[in-house]
């Protein structure tokens, strides 16, 4: 069997098994986030042995050339000895320059950086909390309008990250951030397509930035938004879209709550967000999807947008990943 060094110990790699799940079986703490190679979250430097193609696929040349690959996509079969990446050119600075609670586990954040960044509404950054956890958070704000980066922290009941930047962070306070990175976001030159969109709790994050972008881009096919938690508090922006809504006649918005049977509002609809989105949409041809959200939703509903004849490459999907938060310690 080959293995991995890693900090001058030896941890034995299983059959199909990537450097990133190896570390974590053998109980080594290090940051991970997506475990699908797009958060960039778990990069390491290979200082011996080699790493496969895929492990590399997204990094800058000058990256690779210097080591660097993500350990949730290396499955190695010869041994590996690896370091901790350099983070000097991983992150930067922003300032926060406001804060606001948006519901009673919802925070808004604003950021400036000292240069300009370059991104498309709805990818995502990475924040690195006191130079040892790392998360990553979507984006609400429009390039083209905001002179600000925008998050929605939804506050996890044993979150490290999440309980810091809801609780401690303050305006004025330094955060250090990496990215932006994702790939779902609003795809020009489709102005006629139909858009359904389908959040859970705070997945309704990149859907803003993407909504916007598509109103300002005069975006003509009918918008259809679906925004599902477990209970009406968590239709943390329930009063801005349905004036959007009401605003812009191309626009559709169905807040749903899937618990909860008594005490919504009347324009509340009961039942999970996807199931109330498919029931109401059956040919999606020629239409474009996007899913933000629970890991679960996201899945499901990508096999049901392509049974409902949604073409794979006009399906774009932010899956929330979390840490398994249930045997942490409640702050």
């Amino acid at each position: 069997m080959p293995f991995v060094t890693y900090q001058d110990k030896n941890y034995e790699i299983a059959a199909q098994e990537s450097v990133l799940d190896t570390l974590l079986r053998h109980e080594v703490d290090i940051p991970y986030a997506c475990k699908a190679g797009v958060c960039q979250v778990c990069v390491m430097v290979c200082e011996q042995g080699s790493v496969d193609l895929a492990a590399t696929d997204g990094l800058e040349d000058i990256q690779i050339d210097n080591g660097y690959f993500f350990t949730c996509q290396c499955h190695p079969t010869e041994s590996l000895t690896i370091r901790d990446a350099d983070e000097n050119g991983l992150f930067s600075q922003a300032r926060v320059v406001e804060k606001s609670i948006l519901s009673a586990d919802v925070c808004r954040i604003r950021l400036k950086t000292a240069t300009k960044l370059y991104y498309r509404a709805g990818q995502f950054l990475n924040i690195r909390m006191q130079g040892e956890h790392i998360r990553s958070y979507s984006l609400a704000s429009l390039p083209i309008q905001d002179d600000f980066l925008e998050l929605h922290i939804k506050r996890m009941k044993n979150g490290q990250m999440s309980n810091w930047l809801f609780n401690d962070v303050q305006p004025h306070d330094v955060l250090e951030i990496q990215g932006p990175f994702g790939e779902c976001f609003y795809q020009p030159g489709q102005l006629d397509s139909n858009i359904l969109m389908i959040a859970t709790g705070t997945g309704l994050t990149p859907l803003m930035g993407i909504l916007r972008e598509a109103i300002e881009s005069g975006h003509m096919g009918k918008i259809s938004l679906y925004h599902g938690d477990s209970s009406q508090s968590g239709l943390y922006l329930h009063k801005t879209l349905k004036a959007l809504a009401s605003e812009n006649s191309s626009i559709d918005y169905y807040p749903c709550v899937s618990t909860e049977n008594d005490g919504c509002d009347v324009d509340i609809y009961k039942g999970r967000a996807s199931e109330q989105a498919f029931t109401n949409h059956v040919n999606l041809e020629d239409s474009l999807v996007y899913l933000c959200g629970s890991p679960e939703m996201v899945d499901s509903a990508q096999l049901q947008a392509l049974a409902c004849g949604a073409a794979a490459s006009r399906i774009f999907a932010d899956p929330f990943v979390t840490k398994d938060l249930r045997l942490g310690k409640e702050r």
